[in-house]
């Protein structure tokens, strides 16, 4: 296993690896501060690139990557035009609304698997030219990816209900083609909601009555997930979503994570997503943690109007989650944190310095949280080294 931390590019990197010699990176970056939007764009792709050939990586070990946009009704024209667009081609890509923090115009996530046969390759199933509901499959020895980004309705209706019954529709055919199910195969979502304070409750009803049918409950398990605000292109559009499902996953090998003493379970407060997963491959587990923010035993927001309290909570929140795993915040590989406010992010920064590893890079973004009395919210994935009987990861 190693973790390392790129510094000579904006663009940083961690990596996990065995000795079964599948690495997992991800990287984050942003755009440097006050660059015009085409520069930032020609900068921000040249340092991915430098940092992929830094990390023995290239654009055929892409998997899934994130454009955040500052502006993205006009941002969006520069992006289709870009070195970057055309490098972004070549895995599933995602393009939405959360402007990054600190006056930057662009940032990136991006995750890459490298294997020493060439397995887990990425392969087109439906992509949209203008990038909704792209599907993408990553066959690995063992497993497959499929991810599925910018899914929106093409129902025209102006309403996140009906949106969200029109997106789990689409993925439940999606996923039909190759023997999946939700129900079975399912792992993370990344649900963005266009104006959230008014439009994620439909959202939730949606999802919660749709999960009932197909047999996600509190007695079953749900699916990780975060659900925040973002915008796609289309104005029309309400609700967006990015998703993992793996095939070949076993119900025994998807483990909740939950920490009681700390936070409720979701289902408390009528949503349905489950706090994290562990993943539990032969030699590896993923740790997703859903999206997290500063909430107590009883579903309660707590340290109203004060970031800093909350800051701190959510990331407490977070060690109670991994703690049950022999895991800590330095086993995660990134870390998103949404704030409401951008005024905000100069206030926190020295709390997530000194209880964040340099190791884990951070990706900090404007993004409304789903209670207005939420300040900051955190997510990310982390791995640990595992020894099961299931298939390993490769």
């Amino acid at each position: 296993m190693t973790n390392m931390n790129l510094t000579k590019q904006s663009v940083k990197c961690s990596s996990f690896t065995t000795p079964s010699g599948v690495t997992e990176s991800f990287l984050t970056g942003i755009s440097r501060e006050g660059v015009p939007l085409r520069e930032a764009l020609e900068e921000l792709s040249a340092s991915y690139l430098a940092a992929l050939q830094e990390n023995g990586l290239d654009l055929s070990t892409q998997q899934f990557i994130r454009i955040y946009l500052s502006d993205i009704s006009n941002d969006q024209k520069w992006l289709l035009d870009s070195e970057l667009n055309r490098i972004a081609s070549f895995s599933a890509f995602s393009v939405l609304e959360q402007a990054p923090l600190g006056n930057a115009e662009f940032g990136i996530f991006a995750y890459h698997i490298k294997s020493s046969d060439d397995s887990f390759k990425c392969e087109p199933v439906s992509v949209d030219g203008e990038y909704n509901n792209q599907t993408i499959i990553s066959r690995g020895n063992n497993y497959s990816l499929l991810w599925t980004s910018n899914c929106i309705s093409t129902g025209g209706e102006f309403d996140s209900y009906r949106q969200t019954q029109d997106i789990f529709a689409s993925l439940s055919a999606s996923l039909h083609n190759f023997g999946m199910t939700i129900r079975n195969n399912m792992i993370r979502t990344w649900i963005f909601v266009r104006d959230v304070d008014n439009h994620y409750r439909g959202m939730v009803k949606a999802r919660r009555e749709y999960f009932e049918k197909i047999g996600l409950t509190a007695e079953t398990r749900y699916i990780a997930s975060t659900g925040i605000q973002g915008n796609c292109f289309d104005h029309s559009t309400l609700v967006t979503l990015d998703a993992l499902s793996v095939q070949n996953i076993r119900e025994e090998q998807i483990i909740r994570m939950t920490a009681r003493e700390n936070l409720s379970d979701t289902i408390v407060y009528g949503v349905t997503f489950e706090r994290g997963f562990r993943i539990r491959y032969g030699d590896r587990s993923h740790l997703y943690i859903s999206g997290t923010a500063s909430i107590d035993a009883d579903g309660n927001t707590i340290y109203l109007s004060d970031v800093r309290m909350q800051t701190e909570r959510t990331l407490d929140n977070i060690e109670a989650l991994l703690r049950p795993h022999n895991a800590t915040i330095s086993d995660m590989q990134y870390l998103i944190v949404y704030l409401r406010n951008v005024k905000h992010w100069t206030q926190i920064q020295d709390i997530l310095v000194a209880r964040i590893p340099q190791s884990v890079p951070i990706l900090p973004v404007m993004a409304p949280v789903c209670r207005p009395n939420w300040l900051v919210e955190m997510e990310g994935i982390g791995i640990i080294p595992d020894a099961t009987s299931f298939p390993s990861f490769a």
